[in-house]
């Protein structure tokens, strides 16, 4: 079938996506044919074989090779910009991380376009975006979390006092804070007074509308788990980081002191309570294909953190197939969900007996 691997997007996290993107391309299963569909930082959708290579995006000035694309309702195709036919697409493997590609908006797009597309479906991708919103279907399913709380922009500016309160009555320093609906790290900030808190919002509040402050743990260490299709992998401990990974920890250090020990050396009842935590937010939040965990463990108590549903690197490294093993679960899951759907019944006809009025 013809197999295409959406990536990029309008996001923070951008560029993250375009490694995940290319990795994939190069692990679809054979007798699959791939397309790359690369999503510019403007929104524009864009497909060419040259988006297959990491040096299209280190070379690029501006321009983008290929062809300008675009999807549309009630249709599988890929169309060009002056409405040919490219492709007919059977899935789409979601590889766009963050806003515009993992919070739901790409899934329904996919979904009204009647095209079948891996991992989470449209509820699951925007819970899973959302923390505050994950955070409640991890309380419902008595899932342990730091305490919380949510703070507007409208809160922020126009009543802080009232917005200064409810952290007050709720926190104590240290604390974290984060965009409510962002990845990767990034617009993340630890306050340890009054002054770093509210520079903190701020910065927190130029990458989304509603932050969320955390109770900042200290001492404590980090383990994550992904989720396949509803199996857990082994749990891996990230190490060498101080209070929280950055986005250049995670993505851009070369230093050997930021790494992960995998499967983390830990004893087997903490090991079976991550893998079961971890199964628990898949399933709290509905996600579906594959989907990565993180928690947090101090004194003794261990919280689930958040769960991405389209992890860096689709989580491959998780698993001893690598990305290609991870592929092929995600498109069979993909095509079994969207032929399920497509034997549902969509228009209602009215039963109409006898004597019923004409």
């Amino acid at each position: 079938m013809t197999v295409a691997v959406i990536f990029g997007g309008k996001s923070c996290e951008h560029n993250v996506s375009i490694v995940t993107g290319v990795q994939t391309l190069g692990e679809i299963p054979s007798g699959h044919k791939a397309v790359p569909v690369y999503i510019d930082e403007s929104g524009v959708w864009h497909t060419g074989k040259e988006y297959c290579s990491m040096e299209t995006y280190r070379d690029r000035k501006n321009s983008y090779p290929g062809k300008e694309v675009h999807l549309r309702p009630a249709s599988p195709y890929l169309y060009a910009k002056n409405g040919k036919k490219l492709y007919k697409i059977d899935c789409c493997v979601i590889c766009a991380h963050g806003v515009n590609g993992e919070d739901g908006s790409l899934q329904g797009l996919l979904q009204l376009s009647g095209i079948a597309y891996t991992g989470s479906k449209v509820a699951a991708s925007a819970a899973g975006m959302d923390k505050d919103m994950m955070k409640r279907l991890f309380a419902a399913a008595e899932l342990p979390c730091v305490p919380y709380v949510l703070l507007s922009g409208d809160e922020y500016v126009n009543d802080s006092y009232s917005a200064l309160g409810k952290i007050k009555n709720t926190l104590t320093f240290p604390m974290i804070v984060k965009p409510s609906r962002a990845g990767s790290s990034i617009g993340i900030g630890i306050a340890h007074d009054y002054n770093e808190l509210f520079g903190a919002v701020r910065v927190a509040l130029e990458w989304d509308t509603e932050v969320i402050i955390e109770k900042a743990l200290t001492d404590f260490e980090e383990y994550n788990c992904a989720v396949l299709c509803g199996k857990p992998s082994e749990v891996e401990k990230p190490v060498g980081w101080k209070e929280f990974l950055t986005y250049e920890d995670k993505y851009l250090s070369k230093s050997e002191s930021v790494g992960r020990e995998f499967p983390a050396a830990i004893d087997d009842g903490l090991r079976d309570r991550i893998k079961e935590y971890a199964v628990r937010a898949y399933n709290a939040v509905g996600a579906e294909g594959v989907a990565r965990v993180d928690f947090m463990y101090a004194d003794g108590e261990l919280y689930v953190n958040e769960i991405n549903t389209v992890p860096g690197s689709l989580a491959a490294y998780f698993y001893d197939g690598g990305t290609s093993e991870v592929v092929e679960k995600m498109l069979d899951a993909a095509v079994k969900t969207h032929n399920a759907r497509r034997r549902l019944k969509y228009v209602y006809k009215q039963f109409r007996g006898e004597g019923a009025k004409k």
